[in-house]
């Protein structure tokens, strides 16, 4: 990766959100940062003997042009968000002016691309690639426990938990490596045995973190759910009273959802991504038909399919794993008992969309398939398919290594598969990557963070 390629230039961008406001936050950020400041922000002392870190009353202008007054504030290198000199200016939040502000600094300087800064902090290793990933989750979080994943991340729990294995894997390599280099001379020999069950104790390790990709990604994107079952069970008005307000149209009439709906809800701080689909049945005509084909692609994407019933007995589709079925018995509120009672002795979870807390053994249910422990969140998650796909690389590798091992083919190739799970771990705190990862990480980042 060629660092230079994105390093030695000043940026700038506003970092407060559009719109009007009390104040706007404009950041410099590059080698002429405070230089560039300089020529606009007046101070006393000037800008560039002011102390570092504190907030001091300036004068913004141009040719002796008064633009505004604001608190401006200095971070040397490398001590600053950025590991470069940065300037951030809090001006009044209107957006004209904090725009026409932003045109000064724009005369020696260039506008900053999405998630530069913190693409910025990484390559200055201000944070590793974990670390930067989980500034964008903060950003995105709609949930207390997506929050709470992210801010543990960005506190290094994931990055610690990769440097443990990967000094564990170093170790061993380097076992196999002295004993490959110095065969011939009197060393102690190797303990096969030994070496053998931390090589097991190695992959249960990292195959017990690349378990946690399932519930760290559903922390972050959210659990899918999708409602599915024959028109008029109430699927619709389930979808709406777990929305509290009235997104599915309902009627009598089969067939009135003939598309899918989604929206999603927060369940005792987790996200729950809902999804509202058309009846199960014989499509009347083309849009039912397409309605249906459309339903049937989200259910094979989901973490759970919820068929309901009113009462009488249904079938998932065909399509659907049984494991992921939760079968709800919708509208108990006016069915018989016997019924309820007879549908709840075979495992149908108990609904009523209209009746106070009919819904609450169903969210309960739903829960039971999210949750996660304070000590499971604090041993680090991955939270991110790239994580997850690198830490299944290095699960493979390692996988190798004890079949070489275990084989008797030689120390040469348990080394090298050592060396490729090792490999694959360095890109998930991006020790190993490329520009085009980087690129696709941060662009997702909103400008000026």
């Amino acid at each position: 990766m060629n660092k230079t390629a994105f390093l030695g230039d000043t940026i700038v961008a506003i970092i407060t959100p559009q719109g009007s406001g009390a104040i706007g936050v404009i950041r410099l950020s590059g080698p002429d940062a405070i230089d560039i400041a300089a020529h606009y922000v007046r101070t006393r002392p000037s800008l560039k003997r002011i102390a570092d870190r504190t907030a001091t009353f300036a004068r913004v202008e141009d040719n002796g042009h008064l633009l505004d007054e604001a608190l401006v504030t200095v971070f040397h290198s490398p001590g600053s968000y950025t590991g470069e000199d940065v300037v951030e200016l809090s001006c009044h939040g209107n957006p004209f002016l904090l725009q026409q502000v932003v045109a000064l600094f724009l005369r020696h300087a260039r506008a900053a691309g999405p998630g530069e800064f913190t693409q910025r902090a990484f390559l200055n290793d201000r944070m590793d690639l974990t670390r930067a990933e989980a500034v964008g989750d903060l950003l995105a979080a709609r949930t207390r426990h997506m929050l709470d994943a992210a801010a543990e991340q960005l506190e290094g729990r994931l990055l610690h938990r990769i440097v443990g294995l990967l000094d564990r894997l170093t170790q061993r390599r380097i076992q196999l490596e002295l004993e490959i280099d110095f065969v011939e001379q009197d060393t102690p020999a190797l303990d096969h045995a030994v070496l053998a069950s931390q090589l097991r104790s190695l992959a249960d390790d990292l195959a017990g973190l690349s378990a946690t990709g399932e519930e760290g990604m559903i922390l972050r994107d959210g659990l899918r759910v999708v409602l599915v079952g024959p028109p008029n069970v109430g699927k619709s008005s389930i979808f709406n009273a777990f929305l509290q307000t009235e997104r599915a149209i309902v009627t009598p009439e089969p067939g009135t959802t003939r598309d899918w709906l989604e929206e999603a809800v927060a369940l005792d701080g987790y996200l729950v991504r809902l999804f509202d689909t058309a009846g199960l049945r014989r499509p009347a005509d083309a849009a039912e038909r397409a309605g249906i084909e459309r339903s049937r692609q989200i259910v094979e994407q989901a973490h759970s399919v919820l068929l309901v019933s009113d009462g009488e007995e249904v079938t998932p589709p065909e399509y659907v794993a049984p494991e992921r079925v939760i079968r709800v018995l919708n509208k108990t509120d006016s069915l018989p008992p016997e019924t309820v009672a007879e549908f709840g002795d075979k495992g149908w979870v108990p609904c009523s969309a209209v009746a106070p807390g009919g819904l609450d053994a169903l969210k309960h249910r739903l829960l039971a398939d999210i949750v996660v422990d304070d000590d499971e969140l604090r041993s680090g998650l991955l939270t991110n398919a790239r994580q997850v796909a690198a830490v299944h690389k290095a699960c493979v590798a390692l996988d190798k290594a004890l079949r070489s091992f275990d084989e008797g083919l030689g120390y040469e190739f348990t080394a090298f598969d050592l060396k490729e799970a090792s490999h694959a771990l360095e890109e998930v705190t991006g020790h190993v990557t490329t520009d085009d990862i980087l690129r696709q990480i941060f662009t997702n980042y909103c400008i000026g963070k």
